[in-house]
C-alpha cells in the first residue's frame, strides 16, 4: 500500500523550480530574477546564493520578497536552514500573502521536522488560494513526509 502511495504522490508531483512562481515586482526584477532561477534551476545553489546576498543587500532587492524567496531557496537546498528561515522571514514580512515563501517555508519546516508548522502554512495557502501548485507541492511533500517517518 505504502508502495502504492509514494508512486500515485510522485507522479502528481510538480515541479519544484517555481521558486518564484513567475511573478515578479518589476521588469527590472524579472529579469535580475529569471538570471538567477537558472542558476537555481542548474542546482547551483551556492552561486546564486552569493549573487541574491548581494542582489537583497542593494536598495532594490531588499524591497523584494521574489529576492529573499529565492535566497531562502538556495539556501534550504543547500541545508543552511537558519539563514533559510530569516529568508523566508524577509519574504513574508515584505509580502505576508506570497505563495512561494510559505510554500517554501512549509518544506523547510519538514526538514526541520516540524511538520505541524508545515501543516499550518498549507492552510494558510488554502485560504489564500484554490488548489494552486503551492498547494499542490506542499500537500505532496508533507504527505511524502509522513510516509518517510
Amino acid at each position: 500500500m505504502k508502495v502504492l502511495i509514494v508512486l500515485l504522490l510522485s507522479l502528481v508531483s510538480l515541479p519544484t523550480f517555481s521558486a518564484g512562481s513567475g511573478r515578479y515586482d518589476s521588469s527590472a526584477d524579472e529579469s535580475a530574477l529569471a538570471y538567477v532561477e537558472k542558476m537555481l534551476a542548474q542546482q547551483h545553489y551556492e552561486r546564486a546564493s552569493t549573487w541574491l546576498v548581494k542582489y537583497v543587500d542593494s536598495s532594490k532587492g531588499r524591497r523584494s520578497a521574489d529576492a529573499w524567496n529565492l535566497l531562502g531557496f538556495s539556501q534550504r537546498k543547500q541545508a543552511h536552514y537558519p539563514e533559510a528561515l530569516y529568508a523566508y522571514q524577509q519574504a513574508l514580512a515584505i509580502d505576508p500573502s506570497h505563495l512561494g515563501a510559505l510554500e517554501y517555508l512549509g518544506e523547510l519546516y519538514l526538514n526541520l521536522g516540524q511538520v505541524v508548522r508545515a501543516q499550518e502554512n498549507l492552510e494558510r495557502l488554502k485560504l489564500l488560494c484554490e488548489n494552486c501548485v503551492e498547494q499542490q507541492q506542499l500537500t505532496v511533500a508533507i504527505q511524502q513526509h509522513k510516509i518517510k517517518e
